[in-house]
């Protein structure tokens, strides 16, 4: 029998984008079934290289542009008349050279999705997409990000209307590629943010992010897709499990924007705590161990307590070990993540004004004192140690596409 070809499309300039679908084209590849290749640019596709898959270089707009607009706009956007005639040109090319049976994208490659609905191959439709970025997410919370005329109104009023609120953002970012999804008769494929995919899987646990809205037969929790070792084990792993001061790792990741070292090196000049300083960029700060890349999955079991950016990776690697949180985001997905985690009492959140000494030390005593964030963790570790993410994806995308071919034949 014929392997199924697949067509994986990321954008490399994104780290935990780009290796979600690689994970999970890595457990598609396993059943012998499907025949790979990638498209994509930038450094991460060092990975995609490395795990022996072959991928078409496409050019894509910058991860600059793509994170100025989101800060903007609450939501990708670049669906400008420039962008979409050249994006789109660029996604239903590559589309064509390779005609796929299934194309596997994430929520940067917009784009493939309108070629393969419009393409005489018809390519099943499969989009990985953080659940927070869904138009089937909706916060109740007041974005910092909103223009400051909104902090004009009370802030019960704006969660009370916050469904129309974001709508209103969604709509207006995606006006321009809705309009010519129905140029292009595709009316019944338009959502509100452009073009609805036929199956969208969120690697997020359904605890954190409920989707009340979403079509299930569409939509589908798959939970965390866990990625590590890319970075390697710290030589000075064993000389941190023994220091006798509670532990405290400060991970940044590799979206966390703004270099807060000087203020982490402030707040714990006084040695009370161990402190392990994950950097992008090497620093030596007295008594800090790292300050560099490393592994954060052997160095979060022997910790205490996890000073991050909201990341997605951390978040579900700090849950997955059982340690709370304190949360420092940069981007809007990271503020609703911090939300998210403050409500279930696994971590609190400082907000950007609100990030001083004092502050960051009466949540540390906080959380290290306080038994309740590590109970409440524990728990949520355990109700979201039942998904198997690459499972449950491989599962989802062979049963959807069976689906699809037999209402495409029987329409």
């Amino acid at each position: 029998m014929a392997k199924l070809k697949i067509l994986a499309l990321v954008h490399g300039q994104m780290s935990s984008h780009t290796v979600r679908v690689l994970a999970i084209a890595k457990a598609l590849r396993l059943t012998g079934r499907y025949e790979i290749i990638f498209s994509g640019d930038g450094p991460y596709m060092k990975f995609v290289e490395d795990a022996g898959f072959e991928w078409i270089k496409t050019e894509l707009v910058s991860k600059e542009e793509l994170y100025s607009r989101i800060e903007q706009n609450l939501a990708t956007v670049y669906y400008t008349a420039k962008n979409y005639e050249k994006y789109f040109e660029i996604e239903k090319a590559v589309i064509e050279k390779f005609r796929p049976d299934i194309i596997f994208r994430e929520h940067f490659r917009e784009f493939a999705g309108v070629a393969a609905k419009i393409s005489s191959i018809r390519a099943f439709d499969v989009f990985v997409q953080k659940a927070t970025l869904s138009p089937y997410y909706h916060f109740d919370f007041r974005p910092e990000k909103l223009p400051e005329w909104i902090s004009l109104f009370p802030e019960r009023l704006l969660l009370l209307a916050a469904r129309s609120i974001e709508n209103h953002f969604r709509r207006k970012n995606s006006h321009y590629i809705r309009r010519k999804l129905s140029q292009l008769g595709l009316d019944k494929f338009i959502s509100i943010d452009g073009v609805r995919p036929d199956l969208t899987l969120f690697p997020d646990a359904e605890e954190l992010f409920e989707l009340p809205d979403a079509d299930r037969r569409l939509c589908k929790h798959i939970g965390p897709v866990l990625v590590t070792g890319q970075d390697p084990v710290p030589q000075w792993l064993e000389e941190y499990k023994r220091d006798g001061r509670k532990k405290i790792l400060i991970s940044k990741g590799t979206t966390g924007e703004y270099d807060q070292t000087n203020l982490f090196e402030n707040t714990f000049n006084d040695r009370k705590y161990a402190i392990a300083f994950y950097s992008v960029q090497d620093r030596k700060i007295n008594d800090f161990y790292g300050c560099n890349k490393f592994d954060i999955d052997h160095v979060l079991p022997v910790s205490d307590l996890l000073i991050s950016h909201a990341g997605t990776g951390s978040n579900y690697l700090s849950i997955k070990h059982k340690v709370p949180m304190l949360v420092f985001y940069d981007h809007f997905e990271q503020q609703i993540n911090a939300i998210e985690l403050e409500r279930k009492g696994v971590a609190l959140q400082l907000r950007k004004n609100h990030r001083s000494r004092e502050n960051i030390r009466t949540a540390v005593e906080e959380l290290l004192s306080n038994s309740k964030y590590r109970q409440n963790i524990s728990a949520l570790s355990e109700s979201i140690s039942r998904y198997d993410a690459l499972k449950l994806a491989v599962e989802y995308i062979s049963a959807g596409f069976n689906d699809y071919i037999k209402r495409s034949r029987n329409p």
